[in-house]
């Protein structure tokens, strides 16, 4: 699956410009990040919070736009209790 993706940036010139990048998107590992929290039957307020980062940041993972950090990554085999491995590859 693949996703187009919209980055705006505001030049040194003072004018804004924006380019498509079209960027391809895990969607086994965001289904299976989905599907492990809604099986827990934890919202993705109450991960966000367990691992201090935004509600925003779970829900882009859980749709495939963001990957998590190394960091993060521990986190959800922590709260889990699951391998790395097994949630990421």
């Amino acid at each position: 699956m693949f996703s187009l993706v919209f980055y705006l940036y505001y030049t040194l010139e003072g004018r804004f410009e924006g380019v498509i990048v079209i960027e391809k998107v895990n969607t086994k590992i965001s289904k299976k990040l989905r599907r492990l929290r809604e099986d827990s039957g934890k919202t993705q307020k109450e991960l966000a919070d367990a691992f201090g980062i935004s509600v925003s940041s779970i829900g882009m993972y859980e749709i495939g736009m963001r990957v998590p950090t190394d960091k993060v990554k521990k986190q959800y085999a922590i709260f889990f209790n699951k391998k790395v491995d097994d949630i990421f590859f």
